[in-house]
């Protein structure tokens, strides 16, 4: 059943390692990402997701990365793309953590 929503997860995995910049910039590449390379959502459905984790508290890339994943596969795929989203770069800075101990 989830392997169905590898070329996802491979995708949030690609924006993930070259995510930069701030909330915008993550707009624009889950834009190019998200609707016109491979369309996961329209854009006006990533419009109200974004505008609807924006009134939440917390990063709004974030949840809204989430979101998708739970709208396109439910509690399992939101998991598995937080995951996803988070530990490139959790992996990242703890690695430069311990580079700058030595």
């Amino acid at each position: 059943m989830m392997l169905r929503h590898i070329p996802f997860l491979k995708n949030v995995f690609l924006y993930s390692i070259t995510a930069f910049g701030g909330p915008q910039a993550h707009m624009a590449m889950m834009l190019k990402n998200f609707v016109h390379q491979t369309p996961y959502v329209t854009e006006e459905e990533l419009l109200e997701y974004n505008a609807f984790c924006n009134l939440l508290p917390g990063a709004s890339s974030t949840q809204t990365v989430t979101l998708i994943g739970y709208k396109r596969g439910g509690i399992w795929l939101a998991i598995f793309t937080l995951l996803v989203w988070i530990l490139p770069g959790c992996f990242l800075m703890g690695a430069f953590s311990f580079y700058f101990l030595i």
